[in-house]
């Protein structure tokens, strides 16, 4: 038997190189975007265009979404004209979600998708670069027996891969807990070199100590790309996806499943670094 054959849904930025890095170890892609210039990108890369999401799904041994939010997911899966109905008679899809969605949402889909999709949730960590390098840090959940068939693609896509359990959505509990950590350290880094700043102490100085002591993270360590996040910043780059991410943890925190305070703060904090140096550009 051959390779499985994959559909990948979303071409974007992370998708291009992940559907890439699978074509180049022997899958066959066939993948879908409803941007034609993303597909003409992918198919440079290797990947087979699909005119529709239908012939991208009819065939494909495992589905691979990697779209932007909690909605086009969805729509994507559970939607009409989706997945869910394009997926073959008789036997469960297996699908593979790497985007980052609400893990309410993510359990929704699942139990509507039921009978027609096995769906194992996996986000990812690392961003263009990890992507782009099979280095990746996957968080899946899912069933067992889908998780199995589907690690081969994982070991090819990241780094570290950790299992989380059976019940979908845990992989998503995993991603917004790191994109929490991340953002309260962005948060935490710019109030600190405020007060550098205020005191006159020279930031680079203040960083460098930080390095050698307590106070250093992942996000100090690559507080130069950090910062270019706002100081560069352009309409739905890496820090909208951030964004996107702790306003569903604070939205979450309002229905009363966490208390996220820290969260709220960090999120002010975002938006206010974003719009500020956006502004000053325009």
């Amino acid at each position: 038997m051959g390779q499985p054959r994959i559909g990948w849904v979303g071409l974007g930025a992370m998708g291009v190189p992940m559907a890439a890095i699978l074509r180049r170890a022997g899958y066959r892609v066939v993948g879908f975007d409803l941007d034609p210039t993303r597909l003409a990108v992918a198919e440079a890369a290797g990947v087979t265009p699909a005119g529709t999401l239908a012939e991208a799904v009819s065939g494909a041994d495992i589905v691979v979404a990697m779209v932007r939010t909690t909605a086009q997911a969805e729509q994507l899966l559970a939607g009409s004209g989706g997945i869910a109905e394009s997926a073959p008679l008789g036997r469960e899809l297996d699908v593979v979600i790497m985007s980052t969605l609400e893990p309410s949402a993510m359990r929704r889909i699942a139990a509507d998708t039921a009978g027609r999709l096995s769906i194992v949730d996996a986000p990812v960590s690392g961003g263009v670069a990890g992507a782009e390098a099979g280095t990746l840090a996957i968080m899946a959940s899912g069933p067992s027996a889908t998780l199995e068939r589907v690690r081969p693609l994982f070991d090819l896509l990241g780094g570290s891969t950790f299992e989380l359990g059976s019940e979908s959505g845990f992989g998503q509990v995993a991603k917004l807990a790191n994109q929490v950590m991340m953002s309260a350290a962005i948060a935490g880094t710019l109030e600190a070199l405020e007060l550098a700043r205020g005191y006159g102490l020279d930031e680079q100085a203040a960083v460098e100590v930080a390095l050698a002591g307590t106070g250093a993270s992942w996000v100090l360590g690559h507080w130069n790309w950090m910062r270019s996040l706002w100081e560069d910043y352009e309409p739905g780059n890496g820090l909208d996806i951030l964004i996107k991410d702790i306003r569903a943890v604070v939205a979450g925190a309002e229905t009363g499943r966490a208390e996220m305070p820290v969260s709220a703060v960090a999120l002010g904090r975002l938006l206010a670094a974003r719009d500020a140096d956006y502004a000053s550009r325009k």
